[in-house]
């Protein structure tokens, strides 16, 4: 160990070394360690010194694995030396009281405007500080990040400073046995116990292989869920106080109802087991319970680590103060970062992270008044939210506030306190877009990637994934396949604490995924597919569907056509061609009489090939499509409405951000079911309007789908009829 260093003339202890006196034991442990080492080698030797062999990072679960803990910080432990000297370290320990007891402890307190200004100057060097106006000025790379800009290799000594003000509760030991910082059956213990087991492996093998047990269970407030055990691991029993006591009263404070509800209840049952668990029932009704059981499950997960890493590191001071080994302390990963949370705008994130703050109950908010700022609603988002109470409730609820979808913001727990707009390498929870991550992390041929942060990511949750797939579907792909990787750098981790499945690149085994959205789709189901692969087995809750067709009050036959398709690589075109065939032609004889046509396609990729044919074949049309400004849109409406166009062809992504009223429409043409089934109901009862002259029998509304379209046709025709539209003699059904 490097001896000790003396700061200023007294010759006493800078704080900093303070701090690392208290927390660790010993002064300066990374001091001779150079930051351009090769991590590989480095592994090798933690790996070498516990006993595991060399570092492949390559699946494998050697009979030498150990796990003794969990937990997280940003600095790094050495292994503690017998050979360390305790009289000195008795003399340290001296000066290390004297000075934190003239540190008075409660200081309860928000902290003022004028500290968080003096804190944004240095925040904006930070990754995850950077907001909109700033980020597109500085953005000069290829992959549209700036090093400056976000300094994620770079320490805050300022933070450091901070940091050594936080005290560690006194006799740590018996806290955790008497505040349940692990009970008997918590499954966060069981889940990140010791690998060198015959189940474990049992369970990798099962994972690996995706040798699932499935069963369906039946739960009233859940509804129908598919249940995936591994290894034999039937149903869990639940555990009676989840809960860190500290996390109770804010929990009972901030749930409208106080105690669980039973939704509630069966939700959180499945969090705490840690499964994977995908929910495609998210409604207006039930999102607010839903938000605050996940953000009770993070901030649970998030503290118990944090006091069993405290616990930890006051064995080893201990150690230290009678000169023996504490042994092999393994409880953290790469980098400290552990809950990730996607969100799809900044209003999401602005609930979200104020339900987090009343959970904490911390005495001290850092940047608040920040936040409020840049999340928050403004008047000008208050007046266009006025302007939006003519559209529907879900429009409103989704629309409103700041709906910016380029955003990361970090979240840092300290003692008492917890700051905003962390560094992502300092931060407990970070909340995110998928375009705010996919800028950070970079482009895939861009020089400057940098995904380190989410090497160490054992909570994953993305919320509202219906919205996501109405943005871009393929940043959240690119988010899961560069999660849980081995860092390029080490960023002053302390191997000697990693645990050893992310030495032996098995994090992405112990990492849960939570996925919410309000239906279920292909992207969703490959996700849980390809993607979930927690040990603890994962469960997948669909609710059971009436069907659109019931909300649709225009007296119109709606005549649902099953189109034959070869093989699904081959779906679109065999749909296209039937399309063109047989639909286009019937289009042209109404248009020779009745030119009130519109034509509605899921796909944007559908879309732009159904309005390059019809350019082609020199149709008089109007294209609405998500990229159309409002003046281009209410032209081609004004003039379908008055018979200038033969039809208009519109996009359901135009439909989601804009929800245009269209009028005058006598034949709705569903190129593709579209994803949110009340859009169906939506677009045929506005055949309604301004149709008071027309009689019933002279509006139609045609629906192609195909054997490929059983999640979106059951949301429409409901979960009793589904099958017979898809595997029945007929090819044509009518519902009137």
């Amino acid at each position: 160990m490097p001896p000790a260093k003396k700061s200023g003339k007294s010759g006493k202890l800078s704080r900093k070394q303070l701090q690392q006196l208290k927390e660790y034991g010993e002064l300066d442990p990374l001091n001779s360690i150079n930051d351009d080492r090769d991590l590989d080698d480095l592994v090798s030797k933690a790996l070498g010194r516990s006993g595991y062999g060399s570092f492949t990072g390559k699946l494998r679960a050697g009979k030498n694995s150990r796990d003794t803990g969990k937990g997280h910080t940003r600095s790094s432990l050495a292994k503690p030396q017998r050979n360390s000297r305790p009289d000195a370290y008795s003399r340290l320990l001296k000066s290390l009281e004297t000075t934190t007891s003239s540190t008075p402890v409660s200081r309860k307190s928000v902290v003022s405007d004028e500290d968080e200004d003096m804190e944004e100057n240095d925040d904006e060097a930070t990754l995850g500080s950077a907001s909109g106006d700033s980020e597109n000025d500085d953005m000069q790379s290829a992959s549209g990040v700036d090093e400056k800009e976000y300094g994620v290799d770079e320490v805050d000594e300022n933070e450091l400073e901070s940091e050594a003000e936080e005290p560690i509760p006194e006799d740590l030991d018996a806290a955790s046995d008497a505040k349940e910082v692990f009970e008997a059956h918590d499954y966060m213990e069981g889940h990140y116990a010791n690998v060198d087991s015959e189940q474990m492996h049992k369970k990798l093998s099962a994972v690996t292989n995706k040798e699932y047990e499935q069963t369906v269970v039946e739960d009233a407030a859940l509804g129908s869920m598919i249940v995936c055990n591994v290894a034999g691991e039937g149903a869990k029993p639940a555990n009676p106080r989840p809960l860190k006591q500290k996390l109770v009263k804010p929990f009972h404070k901030l749930n409208k109802t106080g105690d669980f509800t039973d939704f509630q209840r069966g939700l959180f049952g499945w969090f705490d087991q840690y499964r994977d668990v995908v929910y495609a029932g998210r409604s207006l009704a039930n999102e607010d319970e839903i938000t605050t059981a996940y953000a009770l499950h993070a901030m649970n997960h998030v503290m118990k680590a944090k006091d069993h890493e405290h616990k930890n590191n006051s064995k080893l001071a201990k150690a230290h103060a009678s000169g023996s080994d504490a042994g092999e302390l393994r409880d953290r990963g790469f980098t400290r970062p552990r809950v990730l949370i996607v969100v799809p705008f900044r209003n999401c994130a602005y609930r979200l992270i104020e339900k987090l703050l009343k959970l904490v109950s911390a005495e001290q908010e850092m940047n608040s008044t920040r936040f409020a700022k840049e999340y928050g609603p403004d008047e000008e988002e208050e007046r266009k939210h006025n302007a939006n109470k003519r559209k529907p409730e879900d429009f409103q609820r989704t629309f409103a506030g700041n709906i910016d979808d380029s955003f990361r913001i970090g979240v840092q727990l300290h003692y008492k306190s917890v700051k905003l707009y962390a560094d992502f390498y300092r931060a407990d929870i970070i909340i995110a877009s998928p375009i705010g991550l996919r800028m950070t992390t970079g482009a895939e041929s861009g020089d400057r990637k940098d995904f380190d942060f989410l090497s160490s990511v054992e909570m994953v949750i993305v919320d509202q994934c219906d919205v996501l797939l109405m943005q871009n579907w393929d940043h959240v792909s690119h988010l899961f396949n560069h999660m849980n990787l081995t860092p390029k750098k080490d960023h002053g981790c302390d191997f000697s604490r990693v645990r050893s499945w992310f030495l032996d690149g098995m994090a992405q085994y112990r990492r849960q995924t939570i996925l919410i959205s309000e239906h279920m789709t292909p992207e969703i189901q490959a996700m849980f597919n390809n993607n979930c692969r927690s040990i603890e087995g994962k469960v997948r809750i669909k609710p059971t569907y009436t069907g659109a067709v019931d909300n649709v009050v225009t007296q119109v036959s709606q005549i649902f056509k099953r189109v034959s398709v070869r093989r699904l690589a081959s779906a679109n075109d065999d749909r296209f061609s039937n399309f063109v065939e047989q639909t286009l032609p019937d289009i042209e004889k109404w248009m020779m009489n009745n030119k009130h046509t519109v034509i509605f396609a899921s796909s944007y990729f559908d879309f732009v090939r159904i309005r390059n044919h019809c350019k082609d074949k020199g149709y008089i049309f109007a294209a609405i499509s998500e990229y159309s400004t409002k003046s281009e849109a209410m032209r081609a409406r004004m003039k379908f409405f008055d018979g200038e166009l033969q039809f208009i062809l519109y996009s359901e992504r135009a439909h989601f951000y804009h929800r245009y009223p269209i009028k005058g429409i006598h034949h709705l043409v569903f190129y593709s079911l579209p994803d949110h089934p009340h859009y169906y109901s939506e677009m045929v009862n506005l055949m309604l309007t301004s149709n008071d002259t027309v009689s019933a029998d002279q509006l139609s509304c045609t629906v192609f789908y195909s054997k490929f379209d059983q999640l979106k046709l059951e949301r429409i025709v409901g979960s009793r009829l589904v099958a017979q539209l898809l595997s029945g003699e007929r090819s044509q059904f009518t519902f009137a």
